[in-house]
């Protein structure tokens, strides 16, 4: 054989061990999508006993193909506790870019519906209305009206993550252990264009192409989406809070026409103070409380006795609180208060006073 006319067609991969790779990132991803494996083959050789210039081979050549991937997952493990009316009430989840490639993703979030199950294992009964998607801009995993405003997230690398939130609004009323399912799915979108959505991923169909980045999408099945559709999502919960208003009475013997404040017992023209003691004993502060005590058969309701707004210790009500003004409080058979407010653990008490008749 004449040198002149050797020939080598040496295929890249039958070679790697000799080949050179160009330098890309790896991360717990892979890595990345885009970069291009380069092998090329070196074959030495004599002839006659005599060493010949080493031959290279072609140079064999692809692109790494983007595995489209990602993790939505809800934080807490419990349910977001709220009450009726109350607005702009959060649950949080954590989304992760476990694409090997910079991405952004399209998030959207949805009630479950009525007699849907819950991931936490419950079953939804009521709606939460104005539901929004809202990402954790600065990272202190805390939803702030005014600072998170992206409904998006731009340009997260491989193995990144993102705090995000679900804000619903409760409504006025519905059933008292009321539950209600929320969902938030992450779409892998394009990404490249800071500041700008990109469009979601398309799977690619066909047979690789070495020339080009084609799209495999590697996602598992998440709580309310399908097994490799280029999403995933997770659920959670708002949970109405159980009663939160523990009320006691108390009956209090102050005088009797015979013995005054002294040993008094409780015969005709004795005076009685009654106390209602309302305790919140849940996790949200109780407003707009309104109490309501018929005055007792056989007694009769003494004139400007009534006092609101005031506190109980030691297992009994304190002499305190604003005297109320007979006309707003005394229709003739009943006294009816309003206390504004009664914050997480406290106790605020309605006095009044009968005489028996």
């Amino acid at each position: 054989m004449k040198n002149s006319c050797r020939k080598f067609w040496l295929a890249g991969a039958s070679a790697i061990a000799a080949g050179l790779w160009s330098q890309a990132a790896l991360a717990a991803t892979g890595t990345q999508a885009g970069v291009s494996i380069n092998n090329t083959a070196s074959v030495s050789y004599s002839v006659n006993g005599v060493s010949q210039t080493p031959v290279s081979s072609n140079n064999a050549t692809f692109l790494v193909d983007r595995k489209a991937n990602v993790m939505v997952a809800e934080v807490g493990g419990t349910a977001t506790t709220v009450a009726f009316g109350q607005t702009n009430q959060v649950t949080t989840f954590t989304v992760t870019n476990t694409t090997n490639a910079i991405q952004d993703f399209r998030l959207f979030a949805t009630n479950i519906g009525l007699g849907g199950t819950t991931q936490l294992g419950h079953t939804d009964n009521f709606g939460v209305t104005n539901v929004r998607v809202f990402v954790d801009v600065n990272g202190n995993g805390t939803y702030e009206a005014g600072t998170d405003t992206a409904t998006y997230i731009d340009e997260l690398a491989p193995d990144q993550t993102k705090t995000v939130f679900v804000v619903a609004d409760i409504p006025a009323s519905g059933p008292a252990s009321g539950i209600s399912g929320v969902q938030l799915t992450a779409v892998v979108a394009t990404g490249g264009t800071a500041t700008s959505l990109g469009a979601d991923l398309v799977l690619t169909l066909l047979g690789d192409d070495p020339n080009q980045v084609d799209i495999v999408f590697a996602d598992g099945v998440g709580y309310a989406d399908l097994l490799r559709d280029g999403r995933f999502s997770a659920g959670d919960e708002y949970a109405i809070a159980a009663a939160t208003a523990e009320v006691t009475k108390y009956a209090k013997l102050i005088s009797d026409p015979i013995n005054g404040l002294l040993l008094p017992k409780t015969i005709p023209g004795a005076v009685v103070e009654y106390c209602i003691a309302v305790k919140n004993i849940g996790a949200n502060a109780l407003t707009s409380v309104g109490v309501t005590d018929n005055i007792p058969t056989n007694t009769t309701y003494v004139a400007s006795s009534t006092y609101v707004g005031g506190s109980f210790a030691l297992g009994a009500c304190i002499e305190d609180g604003a005297q109320a003004t007979d006309g707003n409080v005394f229709n003739g058979t009943r006294i009816a208060t309003s206390i504004a407010n009664i914050a997480v653990g406290a106790t605020v008490t309605t006095r009044f006073r009968v005489t028996l008749n």
